[in-house]
């Protein structure tokens, strides 16, 4: 079964004095990015985080959103603090601007106060107890992703599952008309020689030979073997339990490549007719598999 990399999920979760709510969000990616917005207290967790998504999901871009609120009374679960590295930095360059302007005059606190970002709200110390509360509340909220991934990849399933089977009902469309396109192929040629040779006698067995070589090259049969296995295979790996997508993105290159080659060595008008359609549809194919985990 095929899922999708598209998905959201968000979850809250009460234990105790803390509140926990989480979001998360995935799109496509052809390998696994996690990014995490977490407060400073549970920095900690973060690699905990990104082991918990790697161990249920193979592929795709991940956000991960934490918040962390103590219940109860509002600002209760903050604390306000001094950013002095940043002060010093200010105060720095105005004594500079002061001494190189030859400016007089005291800078005071209220100066230095009105500036942004010297004092700021930071959550206060989540104690290491709640970790257990809070990966669990991020595991409930990855099932629920996962779960939409899962219903998104049953519709792209079944719509890529549908484009293989038009691509094996015209592969089989083509097959029919090898044997019959090849003999037409060996009588046009055989006239073209005797009208080209006009009066000039010819080796009859040299024709049948030189015209069967060539016939041969426009023969499809071993790409029409190949395409049938490849799509024998698709279907194989699209009823796999096991993440797929790469496989998948690889096997329709193969695909596309038979078809170009039937194209390129077919001389029948509806065969490359044919080909046409069947490359329409393994465009349509790639499209979607971008999308599949």
């Amino acid at each position: 079964m095929l899922k999708s990399m598209t998905g959201f999920s968000r979850y809250e979760n009460q234990d105790g004095e803390l509140t926990c709510k989480v979001e998360i969000r995935s799109v496509n990616n052809r390998f696994i990015d996690i990014n995490t917005r977490l407060p400073k207290s549970l920095s900690s967790l973060e690699l905990p985080l990104k082991k918990l998504v790697k161990s249920r999901c193979s592929r795709g871009s991940f956000d991960i959103s934490i918040s962390i609120e103590k219940n109860g009374e509002s600002g209760a679960d903050l604390e306000i603090i001094p950013n002095l590295p940043l002060a010093a930095q200010y105060l720095k360059a105005f004594n500079t601007i002061r001494e190189n302007l030859g400016l007089k005059g005291e800078i005071d606190i209220n100066t230095i106060l009105a500036l942004r970002d010297l004092v700021k709200p930071e959550p206060k110390e989540i104690d290491e107890s709640n970790d257990e509360m809070i990966l669990s509340t991020v595991e409930r909220a990855l099932t629920e992703l996962i779960k939409m991934r899962g219903e998104e990849g049953i519709n792209l399933e079944d719509a890529i599952s549908n484009q293989i089977s038009c691509i094996e009902k015209i592969g089989q469309t083509i097959s029919s008309k090898q044997n019959v396109t090849v003999q037409e192929f060996q009588k046009r040629l055989q006239e073209k020689i005797q009208l080209l040779a006009n009066s000039t006698e010819l080796d009859p067995a040299r024709i049948a030979q030189e015209t069967a070589l060539l016939a041969d090259r426009c023969d499809v049969t071993e790409e029409i073997v190949r395409l049938e296995s490849h799509l024998k295979q698709f279907h194989k790996l699209v009823a796999s339990s096991e993440p797929q997508g790469r496989k998948l993105e690889f096997l329709t290159q193969e695909i596309n490549r038979e078809v170009n080659t039937i194209g390129s060595k077919t001389i029948n008008l509806e065969v490359s007719q044919a080909v046409i359609e069947m490359k329409s549809y393994l465009e349509k194919i790639r499209e979607q598999l971008a999308n599949i985990e």
